[in-house]
């Protein structure tokens, strides 16, 4: 256990502290006047989401490396934000498809008659990919983005279009048929987003090498339809499941946390902040952390929520 601010405990400990907070009846009356201030409020302290002019307005990075690309989906759905960026990072060689799996939190791969022959999982759970595996490779199938409180973004291949694969810089050779002849694509990379130079791609994601400073873009082509890829806003950080507790006597949060991202507890006074930070941001398990304010005095009501940000 952790007592600067921040208690690390699993989920039989978190039971046990809500058992002895009930101890007493002023203890269960301090405890419900705490819960009321804690569950006012939605607790996520996500910033809001910027439109990208650049990778370094991309807030949801998967991957590590010091080659850097990004991902725009676009459901073309009527909805806003009209298209999101992802990023990715690697070293050494990988393709587009290698991006799209790594930050689809499931994969599930099926044959053309729809029978799963593989699965994966990636980053972001809240993205779900079918793939195809046909003869010639594997084509999109579906994309589903379900990014909390009942909302989903999704799309289906053959059914109501497809899903047209495009591209920003690059390097690498191909068949060009209406040619009949070989041709290259040789685009530079840029980390700053450009609505011209997008280019159906001439590959599949799975050959398309990714090269520093790439864009790939997934659009849906309803009725089969192809639109222009819009300029995307930054996918968001995934909101954190939490619950309330007390531990001796103070307030806390408990947080099931992710890898790869920092968490801090903050507290204001009133529901519209201005908010301050208990302690310093903490890095994610991947299991449950508890963050305690040693700092409060009962009674006066505080109100909370867990700021999330991306371990660098």
């Amino acid at each position: 256990m952790k007592r600067a601010g921040v208690v690390f405990a699993d989920r039989f400990h978190a039971e046990r502290l809500i058992k002895v907070s009930l101890a007493t009846k002023t203890r269960r009356q301090l405890m419900k006047k705490w819960f009321v201030a804690l569950l006012a409020l939605p607790m996520p302290g996500l910033p809001a989401q910027p439109r990208v002019d650049n990778f370094d307005q991309i807030q949801y990075w998967v991957g590590s490396g010091q080659n850097r690309a990004a991902l725009v989906l676009q459901w073309n759905d009527g909805r806003n934000p009209v298209s999101l960026a992802w990023g990715y990072r690697w070293d050494g060689a990988a393709t587009g498809l290698d991006m799209l799996r790594a930050v689809a939190g499931s994969t599930q791969t099926d044959d053309p008659a729809g029978d799963p022959v593989d699965s994966g999982a990636g980053a972001d759970s809240r993205l779900r990919l079918g793939l195809v595996q046909y003869s010639f490779g594997l084509s999109v199938l579906s994309l589903e983005y379900s990014p909390g409180e009942g909302a989903v973004r999704t799309q289906s291949d053959w059914f109501n279009g497809y899903w047209e694969y495009l591209l920003r810089g690059g390097n690498f050779e191909y068949y060009d048929w209406s040619a009949g002849d070989m041709a290259l694509y040789d685009v530079a990379g840029s980390s700053s987003y450009s609505p011209d130079a997008w280019t159906s791609a001439p590959i599949g994601a799975g050959d398309r090498p990714l090269i520093d400073g790439a864009w790939d873009a997934y659009s849906f082509a309803s009725d089969f339809d192809t639109r222009p890829v819009g300029q995307p806003v930054a996918a968001g950080l995934p909101l954190p499941a939490t619950s309330c507790l007390m531990d001796g006597g103070k307030p806390a949060v408990s947080v099931l946390t992710q890898t790869n991202f920092l968490y801090r507890l903050e507290y204001s006074d009133s529901p519209g902040g201005p908010w301050a930070p208990v302690g310093d941001s903490e890095p994610g398990t991947g299991g449950e952390m508890i963050f305690v304010d040693e700092t409060a005095e009962l009674p006066p009501q505080r109100f909370y929520r867990i700021a999330v940000s991306q371990a660098p």
